[in-house]
């Protein structure tokens, strides 16, 4: 139960951030600027804990499921693909899912390796 609870609360707070930072990054020229930040940031970020704790108590649940879990969106993605699509900016979504693909590989890969304290 305290891990439900956990990951309730951090999810709470993952809405809240990911909401905040989407309104403080803007998308210049129609480009998911902001959702790709955040999942970007999102997937070092549990790559790293996930690494760090590998003990799944329900502070690290709350964290990592709850609170990233909320933090990055697959769906937002996806729909901001298919808007640009319809948009006809092939080369925006073809280079948005790029970017968020294999960013989202290199940066939860450099939050490995920084859990593990091999960097570089």
């Amino acid at each position: 139960m305290k891990s439900f609870l956990a990951v309730g609360i951090g999810g709470f707070f993952g809405a809240i951030c990911r909401y905040s930072l989407g309104l403080a990054l803007s998308n210049n020229g129609g480009f998911p600027f902001a959702t790709l930040c955040i999942n970007l940031i999102g997937c070092f970020c549990l790559a790293w804990l996930f690494t760090t704790f590998t003990k799944r108590t329900p502070v690290v649940l709350g964290i990592g499921t709850g609170f990233f879990g909320a933090f990055t969106t697959f769906s937002t993605f996806s729909l901001e693909t298919l808007l640009l699509l319809q948009d006809s900016k092939w080369l925006q979504a073809v280079l948005y899912t790029l970017v968020s693909v294999f960013g989202g590989l290199v940066c939860a890969w450099l939050g490995f390796r920084l859990a593990k304290g091999r960097i570089v």
